[in-house]
């Protein structure tokens, strides 16, 4: 065979290895681009990038078939994610999305899973993984060429491939450009979406592990002062889980789902205008335990937390939690809980579908209020309502079961997955009274302060048709959280909790540390009054939502 002949016969077979990976690492970056949702940079990059996956071919042009095979299957594991991702919401895969995936365990990956899984998607998935295979039967079982042709076309595809990045790096006279730039342009394409999502995560955690637990021991707030209170002193956060306050009777739902804080009413300062600022909790409260905002994300690397600054002010902390996810494993968020003094794990279930009911948490509650300390700050973590809501409530909680007072039309899978949600909802008012009544039985000056770190959306928008967060495609039930306040008749900032005039304000929760910070009587350097709730020099301002490192995602929220 001449050399024409020869070469006129392996470029079809290069060609088909090629479509090979090219639909793997393409197929979702080209459903999202020809959808409208993202431009076609992302599937620009892909389809250079796949080139990549011909220099083991070329390496082991005997062996094509099989070669091809197996990198075939480890990137169509990869991709998975990203396709799946793409059918439940129709947005991209971003690197946002996926530090929550490593926040996640598998439990709770295999809980969202079971929650949004149908046979459409696995119809899809199927087709998905079908169309590669009859591309790799195309495929021969090996190439033509000599080793010496083959170790030359992949040494020229690796200097293509690092060439420009290289490039960059000596301009910049800065190694990190070409990571950067190789970043850049892998990180729409499996398998580098994920294994640098993972590699950037791992960064950030080591990142806020070392200023948290550093830095926040060792510089404080300056021009810090805080106003004398009665002793002993307990004040109490309590942070709730996917419970959008549309489902609270306290704000007017048609449902009774608050019947114990319904009876305490005139005891708490109810917050009807409250909102979230992200829909995912790590994200959510990186916020509102510091100084981050939407403006800002990255503030809480920078300047003391919340919880720095109570113990700042002489306040011995502490941290309970009923969530599984936070168990035996170092995230971000445990590196902020990490930071009180003392913190206690309740749930150490191995599935997340697994009844850890939020009870757990009233026992080790009432032994931390028998602290001795003279000031005490507590943050109870509850799992509130999480998917699956039917695992957040005992058997005795089971009071809603029909489809009474609920929109018309559901279909009945609607009407049980509302019917178990308002139930959890039901369930999450007896925690907060019982810790509420556990705290007013100390006679204390105290102070107890309840929010959810973000709502779920229970088929209330979208024609009732979408359950679940999407930061992408934002609705009210996201973000609009009950943020509900109760004090000791003694409470010394009382006249602020108790003006009538501060509870219809709007109120975006990425600013609690300075509502916090009044209501305490701490001031400091940076304090900002138009950025609490109870200063009479709030400045009412629109609830910006969306990924704070995507620029063209923020958006006002609807709430109208």
């Amino acid at each position: 065979m001449n050399t024409t002949n020869q070469k006129a016969s392996i470029w079809p077979h290069i060609a088909w290895t090629y479509l090979l990976f090219w639909y793997l690492t393409s197929t979702t970056q080209l459903l999202l681009s020809t959808s409208g949702i993202t431009s076609f940079e992302g599937l620009k990059d892909t389809t250079l990038t796949t080139v990549f996956w011909l220099i083991p071919i070329f390496l082991l042009p005997k062996h094509t078939k099989k070669v091809s095979a197996i990198f075939g299957v480890a990137i169509w594991l990869f991709a998975l994610p990203a396709f799946g991702y793409f059918l439940i919401y129709k947005q991209e895969l971003s690197q946002s999305l996926i530090f929550i995936i490593f926040e996640s365990n598998n439990a709770e990956s295999s809980e969202y899973l079971s929650n949004y899984f149908t046979f459409s998607i696995l119809l899809k998935f199927i087709i998905f993984s079908i169309i590669p295979i009859l591309i790799w039967k195309k495929i021969p079982s090996h190439l033509d060429i000599s080793n010496k042709k083959g170790y030359i076309f992949a040494l020229i595809i690796l200097v293509l491939f690092f060439a420009h990045p290289i490039r960059k790096a000596v301009i910049a006279g800065k190694a990190s450009v070409a990571y950067k730039n190789l970043n850049k342009h892998l990180v729409s394409a499996p398998p580098w979406q994920l294994i640098l999502g993972y590699s950037n995560y791992q960064r950030e955690l080591k990142e806020v592990e070392s200023f948290l637990m550093t830095f926040n021991r060792s510089t404080p707030l300056s021009n810090f002062s805080e106003l004398k209170k009665p002793s002993p002193t307990t004040v109490v956060i309590v942070i709730g889980e996917s419970s959008t306050r549309l489902h609270f009777g306290l704000y007017g739902y048609h449902r009774d789902t608050n019947p114990k804080l319904s009876t305490i009413k005139d005891e708490l300062s109810v917050f009807k205008n409250v909102y979230a600022s992200r829909p995912n909790t790590i994200e959510s409260l990186e916020q509102i335990l510091s100084f981050a905002d939407q403006s800002q994300p990255d503030l809480y690397k920078t300047k003391p937390t919340l919880i720095a600054m109570m113990k700042q002010a002489g306040y011995k902390t502490f941290w309970i939690s009923n969530q599984q996810t936070l168990t035996a494993r170092n995230t971000i968020l445990t590196t902020f809980a990490k930071q009180t003094d003392k913190q206690i794990w309740l749930n150490n279930a191995r599935s997340q579908n697994s009844y850890s009911f939020d009870e757990k948490v009233l026992d080790p509650f009432s032994e931390t209020l028998k602290d001795t300390a003279e000031k005490k700050l507590i943050i109870v973590h509850l799992i509130g309502s999480h998917m699956s809501y039917k695992y957040r409530y005992p058997k005795s909680f089971d009071y809603f079961k029909d489809s009474n007072n609920l929109y018309a039309g559901l279909s009945e899978d609607k009407i049980q997955k509302i019917n178990e949600y308002d139930n959890a909802i039901r369930y999450n008012d007896s925690i907060v009274y019982d810790l509420i009544q556990r705290l007013k039985s100390t006679n204390q000056h105290s102070m107890l302060t309840f929010f959810s770190d973000h709502g779920d959306d229970v088929y209330d928008s979208n024609n009732h048709e979408f359950q679940g967060r999407n930061e992408y495609s934002p609705t009210l039930p996201m973000y609009a959280v009950p943020f509900i306040t109760w004090s000791s008749k003694d409470w010394f900032t009382n006249d602020l909790l108790r003006n009538p005039e501060i509870l219809d304000r709007q109120y975006s929760n990425a600013d609690f540390i300075y509502t916090w910070s009044q209501l305490m009587g701490i001031t400091y350097k940076g304090f900002d009054h138009a950025k609490s709730i109870v200063s009479s020099k709030f400045k009412d301002y629109p609830i910006i939502v969306g990924n704070p490192y995507d620029a063209k995602s923020l958006k006002k929220l609807e709430i109208n």
